[in-house]
């Protein structure tokens, strides 16, 4: 027998398994990590059928204890159904009068037929639901805002945690699990019901390369439709990589620089200053490379915690950029502020797991 981990045991999985198969920084820019040889839908064994699901309670433990509990070990170490409010979400065929069990483990029915590559396999009798359908599956459980902050951490590569960064000296990050390209190929071949539209309105908006949570904001609230609470502003790029002229290489005394947030097919910068940028040497790092954009003719602006913590400024100065980037982007009513708020709220609870 097999168990599918589906919904927020899924979701675990995948955060947890993108912090163990942590790849070095210049990777993560390059974009190399995106090649579908690396993502685990396509790097693991998948299947897109159940395969003797265990579907009641005495089976799920069957797993778990078989094989000198590897499963259950599994688990407890990407840290999914374990404490006392723990509760394992398996996926199971729809079955009439099948019921979702008890408090701790919660049955998730599929009636439908799922595309290729909805489950990898990643232990003896234990699949997931990849990451392409757990996005899918959490627009039941997620606001859009929050839906949106899931989908672009899956395709992110935030900071490690210190527990799980590799000896060595370069500096590593998480692994995207997916990106916005495999996303919205799977939700166009998802015939679910349980928040697929939802999935397939928030997947249009989702960024790659998002290297944190502030980024994440950043960019949802800038560039999401107004009627979702955003900006809507003018597409952009996250961590997009410059290569320098002559002049600008002996400023940045580097042949290419990374922009935190670039206005598609312009020359508009948007930097973010925070925590992670206090100390002398980043500074001086940041100022050489903002001046050698500067100097390559890029407009370059910068934002700080308390500019995107705050409406007005933040509007200040994300409004007029995309503007001189080449969209008509309007600054927000007090009509449109409840949703604005209500979008900051829900990005706000999904980063502090609220859910």
């Amino acid at each position: 027998m097999n168990i599918y981990l589906s919904h927020i045991s899924a979701w675990q999985f995948w955060i947890w398994w993108s912090k163990t198969h942590a790849i070095p920084l210049r990777l993560f820019h390059s974009g190399e990590c995106f090649a579908r040889g690396r993502l685990p839908s396509f790097s693991l064994p998948t299947a897109s059928v159940f395969k003797s699901p265990a579907c009641t309670k005495r089976e799920v433990k069957q797993v778990l204890d078989a094989n000198g509990q590897k499963a259950r070990a599994l688990l407890v170490q990407a840290g999914i159904g374990t404490g006392s409010k723990g509760c394992l979400h398996i996926c199971v065929p729809y079955a009439p009068g099948r019921h979702g069990l008890g408090k701790h483990i919660r049955l998730h029915q599929v009636g439908c037929n799922l595309p290729r590559r909805s489950f990898v396999k990643v232990a003896e009798a234990v699949y997931v639901a990849s990451p392409e359908l757990t996005f899918m599956q959490m627009a039941s459980v997620l606001d859009l805002g929050a839906l949106c902050a899931c989908g672009m951490e899956f395709a992110g590569g935030y900071p490690l945690d210190v527990a799980y960064q590799p000896d060595g000296e370069s500096v590593c990050v998480r692994t995207p699990v997916t990106s916005q390209t495999l996303l919205a190929s799977y939700a166009d071949r998802y015939h679910g019901r349980d928040g697929a539209n939802k999935a397939r309105r928030a997947v249009r908006h989702l960024s790659d390369k998002s290297a944190s949570v502030k980024e994440t904001e950043m960019a949802l609230l800038a560039l999401l439709p107004r009627r979702y609470g955003g900006l809507g502003a003018k597409g952009a790029l996250l961590n997009d990589v410059v290569a320098l002229s002559a002049e600008a290489v002996t400023i940045a005394r580097q042949k290419r620089v990374v922009c935190d947030f670039r206005f598609e097919d312009s020359n508009i910068v948007v930097e973010y200053d925070g925590a992670t940028h206090s100390g002398i040497e980043a500074r001086t790092t940041d100022s050489r490379r903002r001046d050698a954009l500067r100097a390559d003719g890029y407009e370059v602006l910068t934002l700080t915690n308390a500019q995107l913590q705050n409406p007005s400024e933040f509007q200040a100065i994300i409004v007029p950029a995309s503007r001189r980037a080449g969209k008509r982007t309007a600054y927000l009513s007090e009509r449109d502020m409840p949703r604005h708020r209500s979008l900051r709220s829900q990005i706000a609870r999904y980063h502090a797991r609220s859910f």
